[in-house]
């Protein structure tokens, strides 16, 4: 099948055309780090980042995207943009903390983590276990503007939603079918690499641009800082409500297993497995669909293949090789496979529950049937794709994902 180009409405054509005759003579949107610090603390209106500040993640992002990503003039203004974003709310979490240093001493209990490649599950699983009026995932909206933190009497009417509704509908109009690769939303939970990309260390920002030097640096590079930043960012979410039980997700914690228990020692992991040979190619569609948005020039496909297929293996080789290692913390694992999952969600999620002594309510049933009747599959058209497309072929993923696919008997 063809690959569909990003759909360009005639005044974004418009403005990449003037962005590219301006930048001949030296002038286009900055995203620079200083320029990104300076602008941010402007947009707040603090100035510290703390004892510890940590800008090594936007200065390897930013000197990777100037160097391979090739973005126009939207792709530009969307990184000037986010970049201010997240560090303009590390700045407010960081002013909010020195006002209310008590809410630091909050415990944070046996949070559940699903981890897992995408499209094995992981985002289905996640809206089915936030039914659950015990389990508190973090929505859209709360890790985009958390400040002034999200209060339970406006959760519904907060002007924030709104906000952050509309940027997403911008998004699914420009990126070619995205919805129907993956469904986001303002008031759905959100993957809580949303909240440790606020300190540039998330997969996701590998997945919007073409960034081979960030995502070598990315997987190499140490993840406790940022998942420290994640623990106080719950921390600054539950005070107002609580008791609640944190249901987590994200394909990044493959690759810090041994951070995320340092961090959460009491964590709970769901790890989903579906053959890699069946979702590798809709991961790369995705990563078509969202760079080409940032991007008119030099997006190679079979680049896409070649560099999510080898990170993807290289992140499921160190959590195998990691849970090996925390032997002692086997017993907080639970596996669940795909196809199990889809042939019968509530007896999966009965599974999850029972392994980590956990009370199903007695109207869960109800609620993970009523969810999925509102949510079928293909809910915003059928997601096509082909290995192909990319430079892959079912044997050779096989082959590279061999150690994944023997041991768990894919």
């Amino acid at each position: 099948m063809a690959l569909s180009k990003a759909y360009r409405p005639w005044f974004f054509r418009l403005l990449n055309a003037v962005g590219e005759l301006l930048s001949t003579v030296g002038i286009r949107p900055s995203i620079q780090a200083d320029y990104i610090l300076k602008k941010s603390m402007k947009q707040s209106g603090f100035d510290s980042f703390g004892d510890n500040p940590d800008y090594e993640g936007l200065q390897v992002l930013v000197a990777s995207i100037e160097h391979q990503a090739r973005l126009n003039t939207i792709g530009r203004l969307t990184c000037q943009r986010m970049f201010t974003g997240f560090m303009s709310n590390r700045l407010q979490l960081e002013n909010w903390f020195k006002n209310h240093p008590d809410e630091l001493d909050q415990k944070i209990t046996k949070p559940i983590f699903i981890i897992g490649l995408p499209r094995t599950g992981t985002t289905i699983l996640h809206n089915l276990m936030w039914q659950d009026p015990g389990n508190r995932a973090p929505l859209m909206w709360e890790i985009n503007d958390p400040i002034p933190r999200p209060n339970p009497e406006s959760w519904d009417d907060d002007p924030r939603i709104a906000v952050n509704q509309d940027n997403l509908d911008t998004l699914n109009r420009l990126a070619t079918n995205f919805l129907a690769i993956h469904e986001v939303a303002a008031t759905l939970p959100q993957e809580c690499v949303g909240i440790t990309q606020h300190m540039f260390h998330g997969i996701t920002l590998f997945l919007h641009w073409y960034v081979p030097d960030y995502r070598q640096w990315l997987l190499k590079t140490n993840a406790e800082p940022a998942m420290r930043y994640h623990k106080r960012f719950l921390q600054m979410l539950q005070a107002t409500k609580p008791g609640d039980r944190w249901l987590l997700k994200s394909p990044a914690h493959l690759n810090s297993l041994p951070t995320l228990f340092k961090v959460y020692p009491d964590a709970q992991v769901v790890f989903t497995h579906r053959n890699p040979v069946e979702v590798i190619g809709s991961v790369c569609s995705l990563v078509w669909s969202l760079s080409g948005m940032a991007s008119d020039k030099g997006l190679d496909p079979l680049k896409i293949g070649e560099e999510q297929s080898f990170s993807w293996n290289q992140m499921l080789e160190q959590a195998m090789v990691d849970r090996e290692l925390l032997i002692e913390h086997e017993d907080q694992f639970h596996d669940l496979y795909f196809s199990d999952l889809v042939s019968d969600a509530e007896e999966s999620i009965r599974g999850i529950y029972k392994k980590f002594s956990l009370p199903f309510p007695d109207d869960m049933g109800s609620r993970i049937n009523s969810f999925l009747s509102l949510n079928p599959q293909n809910k915003y058209g059928k997601h096509e794709y082909s290995l192909q497309d990319f430079g892959l072929t079912h044997r050779g993923e096989r082959q590279r994902f061999a150690n994944y696919i023997q041991k768990y008997n894919l």
